[in-house]
């Protein structure tokens, strides 16, 4: 009997250290910040997910530490049917407690995914977020206009905060303009003119509108460097740039197709027919290898003569350059007009 009781004794002792053991350790885990340096990670819950799965992609973010306690936790407060379905951002300075309470109640704030084409200028990016949701196309606008941001709302694909639209500018347009910021610094080291860009605002300025129009002229990869340098050689001999692109640049035109009743109207400031040097403002939004044309302009004697280009309209994308206008005259009617070789 002595032997049973002591056996009973040490059996309970040890289950009952073992369950406080345990306890202790979910109840810490579950108490203290998933990081304690923060930051925000986003998580995109599936649709009928399991709780199973659910805590392994949490452990795969980095954003569940001790499995067997959030598991623990989870399945006593019975959290495996509860979790919303959804896309949401979390802060890594929350608890896992907090992080599992938010995901029962749907309390994290949703993103939505939008990508931004290449290319696209202010009216384009507030219709596309507009219609999304995601902005008051109106406020929008007038925030762009205000703050000079045409050429700065880096296209790209967005995980962007659901908010109401009239609230919800500021947000979004930080986000367009920090990633803009991000690739800018990372192509801007060693390029030939980065001791101006980086002294000088309207140096820099000036870039972001010759990025707008290679991006808005070039196709191929080949060419972007190209036609930057034929836009600075038509800069630095006086030349009008003469780019199609500009004509149609406004609130009213910027859905139609470039035409001489737009690109030959003396009141279109932004024509580069009729008005010399660079339009007022960036005409569109240019992506990576844009920006990096209008950092590194082609090199060489032979691209130091180019002043002129076509399009080829052969499907490939490229363009036909040429160093004097007879040569031009010459690829226009071959390129555009059905002259032969």
């Amino acid at each position: 009997m002595r032997a049973f009781l002591l056996t009973f004794l040490i059996v309970t002792a040890l289950v009952l250290g073992t369950g406080t053991y345990a306890w202790r350790r979910v109840t810490t885990y579950l108490s203290q910040p998933i990081d304690s340096a923060g930051g925000k990670t986003q998580v995109v819950i599936a649709k009928g997910a399991t709780f199973k799965a659910i805590t392994t992609q949490l452990e795969h973010e980095s954003l569940v530490t001790d499995v067997r306690a959030f598991e623990l936790y989870g399945r006593w407060i019975g959290a495996g049917t509860n979790i919303k379905a959804g896309t949401y951002e979390v802060d890594r300075s929350w608890s896992p407690q907090e992080l599992l309470d938010k995901l029962q109640s749907g309390g994290l704030v949703p993103q939505l995914r939008v990508t931004i084409p290449e290319g696209y200028n202010r009216w384009q990016v507030a219709d596309l977020l507009s219609a999304a949701g995601l902005v008051s196309r109106e406020k929008f606008l007038a925030r762009v206009e205000r703050d000079d941001l045409e050429g700065r709302l880096f296209p790209d694909t967005y995980w962007l905060k659901v908010a109401p639209p009239a609230e919800n500018v500021d947000v979004v347009l930080d986000a367009l303009t920090a990633r803009f910021e991000a690739v800018y610094a990372e192509l801007l080291p060693g390029a030939p003119d980065e001791a101006r860009l980086r002294a000088d605002p309207e140096t820099r300025r000036r870039l972001i509108i010759f990025s707008s129009l290679i991006e808005k002229e070039a196709q191929a990869d080949a060419d972007r460097a190209l036609i930057a340098r034929v836009f600075v050689n038509r800069v630095e001999k006086g030349m009008k740039l003469e780019t199609d692109p500009t004509c149609v640049y406004g609130a009213s035109t910027y859905k139609e197709v470039p035409h001489p009743r737009f690109c030959k109207d003396p009141d279109n400031e932004y024509s580069t027919y009729m008005i010399a040097g660079l339009p007022p403002t960036a005409i569109a939004n240019a992506g990576r290898k844009a920006l990096d044309a209008a950092l590194r302009p082609a090199k060489g004697a032979e691209a130091a003569r180019l002043l002129f280009f076509v399009a080829k309209r052969d499907g490939t994308g490229e363009h036909h350059f040429s160093a004097t206008h007879e040569e031009h005259s010459r690829a226009v009617d071959r390129y555009l007009k059905g002259g032969g070789p």
